[in-house]
């Protein structure tokens, strides 16, 4: 009787397990989905001796995922500046670009690579900064549930900058700048 109890008992045990195993989450990021973040961003101008400059902000990214590890995303965020001088001004960037994520549905914790095109502006109430380039990036899908993942990424770009506007004057320039950009957000896959 005892022998028999225990194999009953380790046959549920054995099914439970199985049972477990068939019902595991699932952390599906195909199809679209929108990310909100906060961000830290630093910028300087590469031939100029000025230090790098940085401030905080908030950013929002849409994209679509054609399957578990390939999309496309368009993303525009912003934040404000502290100038050496005192007086704060605002960064603003909008990247398009790919994204290719690791891992497959079942791992909890995606990293992630990107590349992208695009759009700098850096301005205050008397100059505009703008310009175009590309950007590499890194970072990581760590889900919380099946659709909502926190979202931790890096993104450096490269900016040719090839306008300054002041006040209604504008002049064509050929700089080159660096800019980071530190993401810290919620993204949710519909």
């Amino acid at each position: 009787m005892r022998s028999l109890l225990l194999t009953i008992a380790l046959l549920l045990s054995a099914s439970l397990l199985h049972a477990q195993g068939i019902n595991s989450p699932t952390y599906d990021n195909e199809g679209f989905f929108i990310n909100g973040s906060v961000l830290g961003a630093a910028w300087t101008i590469d031939d100029l001796d000025i230090d790098a400059e940085s401030g905080a902000g908030l950013g929002i990214k849409l994209g679509y995922n054609f399957n578990t590890n390939f999309g496309l995303f368009a993303s525009i965020d912003g934040a404000s500046i502290d100038s050496d001088n005192g007086d704060n001004y605002a960064l603003g960037h909008f990247d398009i670009g790919v994204q290719g994520t690791f891992r497959t549905t079942e791992d909890r914790f995606r990293p992630f690579v990107r590349a992208s095109v695009l759009g700098m502006s850096a301005q205050d109430d008397d100059v505009e900064i703008n310009g175009a380039g590309f950007g590499l990036g890194a970072g990581a899908l760590i889900f919380l549930s099946e659709k909502l993942a926190f979202d931790i990424n890096y993104t450096h770009g490269w900016v040719g900058i090839s306008e300054v506007k002041m006040g209604s004057q504008s002049f064509d320039v050929d700089e080159a700048a660096t800019t980071g950009r530190f993401f810290i957000g919620l993204a949710y896959h519909f």
